[in-house]
């Protein structure tokens, strides 16, 4: 073997500079296609929001798939109740769920979570704030695991909506601190109790896509009741971010705000995440799809499981010319538009590195071609060369097993 490399590195030193140069750019693109798959796998693993397919189940394959609904799809927590009822019956038919097994009863190999945009007016004492208001159901922050700087977050199956999570921003603002869990906020009035505190996400697309104003996380129900349900809300500056001081009669005018029961009826809901069993490509997102009766022409669903792959990067670039027109009326969370984001620039990177490789490819070929042209050996030597290896082998072998045969 030190022979072989002994070869390989005399062969080397009696390199012409043409030659030294023509190794030293195809080493230059091995590395640059390897940097660039070490920034892929960096960036893929920063998207939280995209991986519960992977974080729900190590031994079985799963698969994480969004649903993006416009307002005047008219989806409610109603609606997303009967979307649950049929993927749960889904699943028992096709077999990969026991009869009797739910999300309430147990034994669910499946999750979901929905999510609706708005603003809402977030009141501590004498002091409000506007912000942007992210109203959640399910298991949300399952699927979005923000960092906490403080606290807990609070689950969909809570029977008291009145838990709300601030991200660092608003905390700030109302309170000058985060450590503020277990602390009290208004909304229009009503007591809503701080569960925790997150860390924002402060990636450039995230702020792009509208997430640079005070976030307050709070139930489906507690937003439809006293925010606003407005899906656009991050495509405006308007008074968002913006802190009053009201005075004593106004703040005793708000506690008497009406105690309206939760809407329900009310609409708004954008986007449905589901992680559930996916044996084979696209089964899953087919199968929401006909469960659950969806008009894809009007709804987006997007299979997050592996869009950051080859395959789908490809595809990604296939359509990159029509990528920016907006062809269904949907508008999606700052989450997915992150997500987007950060796909076309990796779709970018893996043309550069689907590139690169096909230049090594080339100059490879052409190496082993002239190689050929040029060769002072002979195709029979080579055979001579293997059958007298070949009979070193097997002799030194055999003298192996004469030597120890009698013991």
């Amino acid at each position: 073997m030190s022979k072989f490399f002994g070869k390989i590195i005399d062969r080397f030193k009696h390199l012409r500079l043409k030659q030294i140069i023509y190794f030293a750019f195809i080493i230059v693109l091995l590395l640059i296609i390897g940097v660039i798959n070490i920034y892929r796998n960096h960036v893929t693993e920063k998207l939280y929001d995209q991986q519960e397919g992977q974080r729900w189940s190590s031994k079985v394959r799963c698969g994480q798939v969004s649903m993006f609904f416009s307002e005047s799809y008219a989806v409610n927590a109603d609606k997303i109740a009967e979307f649950e009822y049929n993927i749960n019956k889904g699943l028992i038919a096709d077999g990969y769920q026991e009869s009797g097994a739910s999300l309430t009863e147990g034994g669910a190999v499946w999750n979901d979570c929905y999510s609706a945009m708005g603003s809402i007016t977030v009141t501590r004492d004498k002091r409000s704030v506007d912000a942007v208001a992210v109203g959640v159901g399910g298991d949300f922050f399952q699927f979005h695991p923000m960092k906490l700087l403080s606290g807990n977050y609070f689950s969909g199956d809570d029977l008291m909506k009145d838990n709300v999570i601030l991200d660092e921003e608003l905390a700030w603002q109302l309170f000058g601190s985060n450590d503020i869990v277990g602390q009290t906020i208004t909304l229009e009035g009503i007591p809503h109790f701080i569960a925790g505190v997150v860390e924002r996400d402060n990636g450039k697309y995230v702020k792009s896509a509208g997430l640079n104003f005070p976030t307050i996380y709070l139930s489906y129900q507690s937003l439809a009741a006293y925010g606003t349900i407005d899906a656009s809300v991050l495509a405006t500056n308007g008074s968002l971010g913006s802190v009053t001081e009201k005075k004593a009669s106004e703040v005793e005018d708000a506690t008497k705000a009406s105690e309206s029961a939760s809407d329900t009826d009310s609409k708004g809901i954008i986007c449905m995440e589901v992680v559930m069993p996916n044996p084979v490509e696209n089964y899953a997102k087919n199968f929401l799809i006909e469960k659950l009766g969806i008009n894809t022409n009007v709804v987006d669903v997007i299979d997050n499981t592996n869009r950051f792959e080859n395959k789908n990067l490809l595809n990604v670039m296939k359509n990159f010319h029509i990528r920016g027109m907006q062809l269904k009326p949907v508008i999606y969370p700052y989450w997915e538009n992150n997500a987007r984001a950060h796909e076309n620039i990796l779709a970018i990177f893996m043309m550069v590195q689907l590139v690169c490789a096909i230049v090594v490819f080339i100059m490879l070929a052409i190496f082993v071609v002239q190689s050929y042209r040029h060769r002072k050996w002979r195709v029979g030597q080579l055979v001579e060369k293997f059958l007298d290896w070949k009979y070193d082998i097997e002799s030194g072998v055999k003298k192996h097993n004469n030597k120890w045969k009698y013991f």
